[in-house]
């Protein structure tokens, strides 16, 4: 049996660091989830080797028998775990805000049968698409993992059995060299996978959920130990290991830097952000197993000792992380986060220095106590609301919309999220979650669609998608075209007297659909002609658009035109999920650009807004316009 490796388990502390980070202070480290690459890694790497080294020393590998062997292993490592993270995050939900328990049926279910992944993919839902959170949406790196490894253990075992029947030494090599190719090969197919899902058709949920395209890293892996076996290695000197140590520890503090630029819904993500972290992590795995360190050192040990319970930590700092600040609610919020993960490290280190040693010698009263454990969560599921009161109060708008409208087909972005009982208010104030301890974009609604697909919301906003052509004079002479919200309106003067040319159309409560009607109308009232330049500002109000959407506003007003859109900053009320597109949306279009008003002011929103942090000063309007305008000289 191959001895334990104290860098790994220092790597996985490293690896655990970046994603509890990143899930607990997203606004300071929003890239921490290509960590998870480094985890498939080291998977792929010590299952593959277990089960090439089994597949030569077992008499009947490959066999049923064999097969249960390998996967009831997988899931007593994993089950126990897992166990622990339901019971609690059902047992604090259930104190905390039962409008967290909506939906924890199936979510349980999913998470209990390793499905979470492929249930996010069918639903075609990810960390920000729903009004509740789900509490177990972060067990699909587990169900992905456990997918991967069983499908893995059938791939070795037909291979292994119809190629290379032969136990000898040189067989053994035969195969293990010939199974590198192997994996290798699939890894560069899974990465394409993920390429044209995440970049070709901007699928990024399909592409980060997928076993078949987010296999690649586990593959690398398994490609690293399969040659590593192949070959002899020899015993380094330890010179030479200290000199190994030292391209290890710059290649990982690469990708912590990364983590800082890194961006989920960027389309670069998929073409080659993670495919590059996996095989850097793949070069760290081979540094660290050359090292071979087997010896605890007093300065690496509290990080290996991490590494060991990272699983735990990993399972349970989400939960708590989103349920805590309706627990502490006297405590600042900035606080919260680190609450929850001094009580994830708490439990994990009970669970391996107290739960199980105890589980072993008092098996009686460990199944009593495991009996009465399961009471409250139960409990708690049968008490899940079918709606949370934040969906009641949006359906209760939505039916008094209807009431007022009758014959007109109702959007949810139609609805003023911004002000009184709205949406936005009832999450802050019911609820108290997510943007409160600054963990995650606003949810957008999803529980009902009320727009026929490619409908756009051009219907029932004829208020603000229509535009005002008294003056389409100006509008065939002007060079700019900007289009906007409460915000562009409140520079509009600024953005005339600094931006020469340009023809101004914004007006309070609009969203990023209008401007397709606005463009088109436009056009058609122009001579089939728009200026060159369009500027559009349409991100303040809450309105979940898609890069779909902004690909129909550059198609409706032409692929000759260069577009300006601009991100948005709206204080408390995050717009990351719309920032998000916008930025990735402009990567992949060489005419599309960013102008990116939250990066400017999110410092010191004080200095260009007024008490509410989203309308502008006079400070701010002049810096709105020099945003634009230095954009536009450019161009």
């Amino acid at each position: 049996m191959r001895k334990h490796i104290v860098g790994i388990d220092t790597l996985r502390c490293l690896a655990m660091v970046m994603i509890v980070v990143y899930h607990c202070f997203p606004n300071f480290y929003a890239g921490g989830f290509i960590a998870v690459e480094t985890f498939f890694v080291i998977s792929g790497y010590f299952i593959c080797d277990m089960l090439l080294r089994a597949a030569k020393d077992e008499e009947h590998f490959g066999s049923l028998r064999s097969f249960w062997s390998f996967l009831w292993n997988r899931l007593k490592r994993f089950v126990p775990v897992l166990f622990l993270c339901i019971v609690l995050t059902l047992s604090v939900a259930f104190f905390a805000d039962q409008n967290f328990l909506t939906g924890s049926r199936e979510n349980t279910l999913f998470a209990a049968t390793f499905s979470t992944n492929i249930a996010n993919i069918v639903r075609n839902l990810s960390y920000e698409q729903s009004i509740v959170p789900n509490l177990f949406n972060h067990t699909w790196f587990l169900a992905l993992e456990l997918q991967i490894c069983i499908v893995f253990y059938l791939l070795v075992a037909a291979i292994y059995r119809i190629f290379f029947g032969k136990k000898t030494d040189k067989s053994h090599r035969h195969f293990c060299v010939s199974f590198g190719v192997i994996t290798l090969l699939l890894a560069i197919t899974s990465y394409l996978l993920m390429y044209a899902y995440g970049g070709w058709f901007t699928l990024q949920d399909r592409a980060y959920f997928g076993p078949d395209s987010h296999a690649g890293a586990f593959l690398l892996g398994a490609t690293l130990s399969s040659f590593m076996l192949a070959t002899k290695q020899k015993e380094l000197k330890r010179i030479a290991k200290i000199i190994l140590t030292i391209p290890a520890i710059i290649l990982f503090g690469g990708i912590i830097a990364y983590g800082f630029f890194a961006n989920y819904s960027a389309s670069s993500t998929y073409t080659y952000v993670l495919a590059l972290t996996a095989f850097i992590s793949a070069i760290i795995v081979f540094l660290i197993m050359r090292i071979g360190a087997t010896k605890k050192y007093k300065l690496i040990a509290p990080f290996e000792y991490l590494g060991r319970i990272s699983f735990a930590v990993y399972l349970l700092h989400y939960p708590f992380n989103i349920l805590f600040p309706s627990i502490f609610q006297g405590v600042p919020l900035n606080i919260v986060p680190y609450i929850a993960i001094a009580a994830s490290l708490i439990v994990a280190v009970l669970l391996d220095k107290v739960f199980v040693p105890f589980s072993a010698k008092h098996k009686i009263i460990f199944s009593i106590i495991l009996v009465a454990s399961l009471v409250l969560p139960v409990w708690s599921l049968v008490k899940a609301p079918a709606k949370s009161t934040i969906e009641e109060q949006l359906e209760q708008e939505l039916a008094l919309a209807e009431g007022q409208n009758p014959e007109t087909e109702i959007d949810i972005s139609s609805l003023d999220y911004s002000g009184g009982i709205s949406f936005i208010k009832s999450v802050e104030t019911s609820m108290n979650y997510f943007d409160a301890a600054k963990s995650f974009a606003k949810p957008r609604p999803v529980i009902k669609q009320y727009t026929k697909p490619g409908s756009y919301n051009t219907s029932g906003r004829a208020q603000w998608n229509t535009p005002n052509l008294s003056n389409i004079s100006a509008l065939s002479s002007s060079r700019i075209l900007v289009i906007g919200d409460s915000v562009v309106l409140g520079a509009q003067s600024a953005i005339k007297s600094t931006i020469g040319g340009s023809y101004v159309d914004a007006m309070g409560s609009r969203n990023m659909a209008d401007a397709i009607n606005l463009l088109a109308t436009y056009r058609s009232a122009n001579g089939g002609n728009l200026p060159h330049i369009i500027v559009l500002g349409l991100v303040t109000n809450y309105y979940a658009f898609t890069a779909d959407t902004l690909q129909t506003i550059v198609n409706t007003a032409g692929a000759d035109h260069q577009f300006i859109f601009m991100t948005g900053y709206c204080g408390s009320y995050s717009r990351q999920t719309q920032n998000n597109t916008i930025r990735a949306f402009a990567q992949s279009h060489a005419n599309v650009h960013v102008g990116d008003w939250e990066s400017l002011i999110k410092g010191n929103p004080d200095a260009y807004t007024g008490s509410d942090h989203i309308h502008l000063n006079p400070n701010g309007r002049t810096a709105y316009a020099n945003l634009i305008k230095g954009i536009v000289d450019n161009l």
